[in-house]
């Protein structure tokens, strides 16, 4: 995505011949995958040339090589999901003088795949949209609106709120439906952004990201545009976030009702770990065994090993009688090589 994936140069489309040339990359891979969903992901409509062109494709049953095959590709990269591929377009020629098109392919499962077709529409709007949900406590991503249980700085459970698109907009302060009718401009699209009543300009700022999202978001014009946006417009409105992001949960209850039940299932589980750590963890078994460093090390990594999950582990140690915990213990490490052997 970007445009930038080949060794080649791109050429650039203008619109027409974008609409012309997705149009033909969608038809071919309909035909080679039939049965998988293939979207092209919309930009808004007064766009006037294009650098390369998204695909969502499903996962169930893609094929890269296939696909490029299908497109005739004469490049192929792949990272991750995304399958680059150069596709010659225009009239062509010799070698030399033949043109290349950047297309890529982006792979998701079905569950997710309405979710991460409005999450990468019309240009960086996902991304804006997730600084948000970010200072809401939420993470918005390409494969849902995700609320993380932390136990500490450790994220301990993630809680899926929704893949419906509509929903997650909704819940952060969005019109559902005019996201759907799409966006004639940028600045469309900007306006819909500082359109929510949870929006504050200052979430967006360069200086209130850490150091790896500075760097990322200098890199995206239309975030650097948004954040133009936002200096020309000093009376777009502040809102004044909740400093504990605790007290977003009846909002959230509210919004997505499964979320309470997984949430205080979530609570136990960690109130469960904590007790079971309190009986079970390194220093306890160095006193019980003598031994320390790497060899501690091996013979915690065997113990827990021992048991098919960490749930049965931790039901072990809490129903057992000390001098139980410490036989289980022995018989593990007896079963181990010498160290260092």
């Amino acid at each position: 995505m970007g445009g930038h994936a080949l060794s080649v140069e791109a050429v650039r489309l203008s619109k027409a011949d974008f609409e012309q040339v997705s149009g033909h990359c969608v038809a071919r891979l309909r035909a080679c995958f039939p049965g998988l969903r293939v979207a092209v992901i919309p930009a808004y409509r007064e766009k006037a040339d294009f650098g390369d062109c998204d695909i969502l494709i499903s996962s169930a049953g893609y094929d890269p090589q296939a696909a490029a095959d299908a497109l005739a590709a004469v490049e192929v990269v792949r990272n991750g999901p995304v399958t680059s591929l150069g596709v010659v377009v225009g009239d062509g020629g010799g070698q030399a003088d033949r043109k290349v098109f950047q297309v890529d392919l982006i792979t998701i499962d079905d569950a997710s795949f309405d979710f991460a077709l409005g999450y990468f529409s019309f240009n960086d709007l996902g991304n804006l949209i997730g600084r948000t949900a970010h200072r809401a406590g939420l993470s918005h991503r390409h494969d849902g609106l995700w609320f993380y249980v932390r136990e500490g700085d450790y994220k301990f459970r993630e809680i899926c709120l929704t893949r419906h698109y509509g929903e997650a907009l909704r819940f952060l302060g969005y019109e559902p439906a005019t996201f759907t009718a799409g966006f004639e401009t940028l600045e469309d699209i900007f306006r819909y952004v500082a359109g929510s009543a949870f929006f504050d300009r200052d979430i967006f700022l360069l200086e209130n990201r850490n150091a790896q999202a500075r760097i990322r978001d200098r890199k995206r014009k239309t975030y650097m545009e948004f954040l133009r946006y936002c200096a020309d417009r000093p009376a777009l409105p502040a809102y004044a976030y909740p400093e504990d992001k605790h007290a977003w949960l009846p909002r959230i209850a509210e919004h997505f009702p499964h979320f309470q039940g997984a949430y205080q299932q979530a609570l136990r589980d960690i109130e469960k770990q904590r007790a079971a750590k309190a009986r079970f963890n390194g220093e306890w078994v160095s006193q019980l065994t003598g031994l320390e460093g790497k060899a501690l090390g091996m013979l915690m990594k065997h113990f827990r090993a021992s048991f098919n999950s960490e749930d049965t582990l931790q039901d072990f140690v809490l129903g057992s009688t000390e001098a139980q915990l410490a036989a289980r213990v022995r018989a593990v490490q007896e079963k181990l090589p010498p160290f260092g052997a």
